[in-house]
């Protein structure tokens, strides 16, 4: 029994040797993302449009010959700017013959070239020096509930610089990012966002990079001593209790280092005293507030909310 099941594998071995040898030579059809490098292009030479980084190659060739792309990643096709045709002032082409040749040339003589997209290149160009343009944020970024953006949202980086053959460009004040929306965050996140850039222009680098800072909010408690604010002269409020504990969240990295200061205050009642003694005495209730307080402080709140008091008349 062991000696037929032996003898059964070593033959599906050599059969399945032998069918995969037969497959490498069946001749199959592949689409490859052939990376792209332009080379030797003059440093006064910038390109406006028509650029790209990747063609995508549908070949015919044996799987034998096509499995080095697949297995062994993709070599880069570089074309050189001697390479290039002007069509006009401002204008370079690649023809569809030559890039056929050239990608024909990466995947060998006995490939097959069935379509390459695009097919050809058509570039335009500047030689014009560019313009340093600074950049605006247009973003909208809001956090959880338990989060908070502490600090400024920030912009790598936040000027560009800006080509074209027309002279509008030198009437351009400032380029726009692309709209961004962010929801929910919870730590600080990092967007990389495109730049709305004039048609005709190009924008180097075309995309900056936009940092949201966000911190977790912890709750922390001050005691606090009432002040008295708009107390006629001749009188004098005192409340009690005369300190107060204010609460409140604030960013997590702040807890042990943050002094902003935190005050509470009650109004002099303006109505006529609510009961009155003998001496001169008169006591109720005020309601507490809490003066303005750092826009990172969260959810506010003073206890006591409301302090009895006795006004004393000098």
């Amino acid at each position: 029994m062991g000696r037929n099941a032996l003898t059964f594998f070593v033959f599906l071995l050599i059969s399945t040797v032998f069918w995969f040898l037969m497959a490498l030579n069946d001749e199959v059809q592949h689409d490859f993302r052939l990376p792209v490098s332009l080379v030797d292009f003059p440093e006064d030479v910038t390109i406006l449009s028509g650029a790209t980084n990747t063609l995508t190659v549908t070949v015919k060739d044996k799987e034998s010959s096509l499995m080095k792309f697949a297995w062994g990643g993709m070599p880069m096709l570089r074309l050189s700017y001697e390479e290039f045709l002007k069509s006009g002032e401002h204008s370079l082409v690649f023809s569809v013959n030559q890039l056929n040749s050239s990608v024909r040339g990466v995947f060998g003589p006995t490939a097959t070239i069935l379509a390459v997209r695009p097919d050809s290149l058509n570039l335009v160009y500047t030689r014009n020096p560019g313009i340093k343009t600074r950049v605006r944020m247009d973003v909208d970024a809001h956090t959880q509930p338990q989060c908070v953006q502490y600090g400024s949202v920030t912009m790598s980086p936040d000027s560009v610089m800006l080509y074209s053959n027309s002279n509008e460009l030198y009437s351009v004040a400032e380029l726009r990012t692309a709209p961004v929306v962010l929801r929910n965050l919870a730590d600080t996140t990092v967007v990389e966002t495109k730049l709305v850039v004039p048609e005709g222009m190009r924008a180097i680098p075309s995309t900056v990079h936009l940092t949201v800072p966000v911190e977790p909010l912890v709750s922390k408690t001050r005691r606090v001593e009432l002040q008295v604010v708009d107390a006629p002269e001749g009188h004098r409020l005192v409340p009690f209790p005369s300190v107060v504990e204010v609460s409140f969240l604030m960013p997590k990295s702040l807890y042990n280092k943050e002094n902003s200061p935190v005050e509470a205050f009650v109004e002099y009642p303006g109505m006529p005293f609510a009961m009155s003694s003998p001496d001169g005495k008169s006591s109720s209730t005020l309601p507490v507030q809490v003066g303005v307080m750092p826009p990172y402080y969260r959810n506010v709140q003073v206890s006591p909310a409301n302090v009895e008091y006795v006004i004393e008349r000098d």
